[in-house]
């Protein structure tokens, strides 16, 4: 596929899917990862974790202040060896600025500690977002192929209903001349009347599953019939290296891994207490006040300082040795959590593989006996057509073929399912 195609593509998919033209998987796809809200959730929060992600840590702050107060005062003072003096609306200003640099240059390393945790957390908050757009593949390959299904399961069941309807006009014939029942007439509109009903319903289910695939790709809901495929198994998968890939790249158990490595930074900054702290400052102040009523009517001060404080917090009642042994739990607790969750995914390839290797084997039976039943039904049809088969055995041959249809694809979706739930597990979809 082009750019340009692609470029249209996103640019007017209702459009291509009211003209019903083909799409396929690949097509599906594209469009579920370009509309579909819960990727561009899951993008939007992922963003929102890499903006925390910072070197601010490292860096020191700089703060710029400045002040101005003006009073107004009215005194009255009387001593004994001089006269009342009064002073009424005296005013006095007072005016400051400065600017502060505040910069920790070690903080017992938490600050590396710190630096090191966000990259594993934006790390964790990567594979999120890939886990969610492997889940919406995974979703939307499921709703293409049970739609696959279900238009071969409503193509078996348009064939049936033509034939049933074959047999009521021939039933109808025979009646007329005297060559049939019309118990067996009536039979013949029954088994008619439930094939009709049959494919209604089956019609419907088609365009369920339908809906439930634009929904997956936001697109108009209403859209049906543009697929048109088969399916088609890939080369069959190999336990061993599908076990390898699940270890290696499993979205869950690489999230796990970045969890575990989260808790021993917590360790580090944990123990970053027990260091002291040093803290430089430097700045530059600027103060004048001027008064009408004061010995000193006006005063100046400006220049410049700094200096280094050291901290050290010797005991703190035992509350750093706990946080340092918490911090060593939680990174035990993260351990037995991934073993745990190993466990269970190996639990589930196994569970899975041997589901998808059942299925491989049925197929090729199903595809035979579906083989065979078709070309049963097709000389039943004959034989009833010439009156050597009754209208109740050939119903037989009919709910055989149907039957067979059924688990022939039934088989095939299931398998490829299994395919699809193994690659999500390896991380390889």
């Amino acid at each position: 596929m082009t750019r340009l195609t692609v470029f249209l593509f996103f640019l007017c998919p209702p459009l291509l899917l009211t003209a019903q033209q083909s799409m396929y998987l690949d097509d599906c796809i594209m469009m579920a990862l370009e509309n579909n809200y819960q990727i561009k959730i899951a993008r939007t929060d992922r963003d929102i974790t890499e903006k925390n992600v910072s070197v601010s840590q490292y860096l020191p702050s700089v703060n710029l202040r400045g002040s101005q107060n003006q009073l107004f005062t009215n005194s009255r003072t009387e001593y004994a060896s001089s006269p009342l003096t009064e002073n009424n609306n005296s005013r006095s200003d007072n005016y400051s600025a400065g600017i502060s640099l505040d910069w920790r240059l070690f903080d017992g390393l938490a600050m590396f500690a710190t630096s090191a945790k966000q990259k594993e957390q934006l790390a964790i908050s990567d594979q999120s977002l890939k886990q969610t757009i492997d889940n919406l593949i995974s979703l939307v390959c499921m709703e293409y192929y049970n739609i696959l299904l279900q238009q071969k399961r409503l193509d078996a069941a348009r064939y049936s209903l033509s034939l049933s309807e074959e047999r009521y006009r021939k039933a109808q014939e025979m009646y007329g001349i005297g060559l049939l029942s019309g118990l067996e007439l009536r039979q013949a509109k029954i088994d008619l009347n439930v094939d009709s009903s049959s494919m209604v319903r089956q019609e419907e289910t088609v365009y369920n599953a339908y809906v439930r695939l634009n929904t997956l790709m936001a697109a108009p809901l209403q859209a049906k019939d543009f697929i048109h495929d088969t399916i088609v198994l890939a080369p069959k998968i190999v336990y061993t290296t599908l076990k390898e890939d699940v270890l290696a790249k499993n979205t869950a158990l690489l999230m796990a891994r970045h969890s575990q490595k989260i808790s021993e930074h917590d360790v580090q900054l944990a123990k970053a207490y027990l260091f002291p702290t040093l803290d430089f400052r430097a700045g530059y102040t600027y103060s004048q006040m001027e008064t009408s009523q004061s010995s000193i009517i006006y005063n100046r001060n400006n220049g410049p300082n700094w200096g280094f404080t050291l901290s050290w917090n010797i005991f703190s009642g035992l509350d750093n040795i706990n946080r340092i042994k918490r911090a060593k739990l939680g990174v035990k607790s993260k351990e037995y959590t991934y073993l745990q969750l190993e466990n269970e995914i190996l639990g589930d390839l196994t569970l899975l593989y041997n589901t998808y290797e059942n299925n491989v084997l049925l197929i090729a039976f199903e595809r035979e006996s579906a083989e065979v039943a078709a070309s049963n039904l097709e000389i039943a049809m004959e034989r009833y057509t010439i009156g050597s088969l009754s209208g109740l055995e050939f119903r037989d041959y009919q709910k055989n073929y149907l039957e067979a249809v059924n688990r022939q694809w039934t088989a095939m979706y299931t398998a490829k399912v299994s395919e699809i739930n193994l690659r999500l597990l390896s991380g390889e979809l």
